[in-house]
C-alpha cells in the first residue's frame, strides 16, 4: 500500500439508526479532531515536529474510538 492508495473501511450497509445522543457525541468527536487537524497544519506551518507527531497520535486515536462507537451503534 502506498500513499495513493485509497483508505477503505468495510461497515455494514444496514445500521439502525443512531440516536440524538448517539448523533451529538460522534459530532463532538468529529469537531474535536477538526480542531486537533488545524492545529497540527499550525505546528507543522511553524516548524514543530515533535508537536505535529503528538497531535496526529491523537488524532489517530480519536479516529480510531470515533469508529468503535460508530460501529458499536448497530
Amino acid at each position: 500500500m502506498n500513499s495513493d492508495d485509497p483508505i477503505v473501511v468495510n461497515l455494514p450497509i444496514t445500521t439502525a439508526p443512531m440516536t440524538v445522543s448517539e448523533r451529538r457525541a460522534a459530532l463532538r468527536q468529529l469537531v474535536a479532531l477538526f480542531g486537533l487537524m488545524n492545529t497540527m497544519i499550525e505546528l507543522s506551518a511553524g516548524g514543530a515536529p515533535r508537536s505535529v507527531a503528538e497531535h496526529a497520535a491523537t488524532a489517530r486515536d480519536l479516529v480510531g474510538e470515533l469508529v468503535a462507537d460508530l460501529a458499536a451503534a448497530r
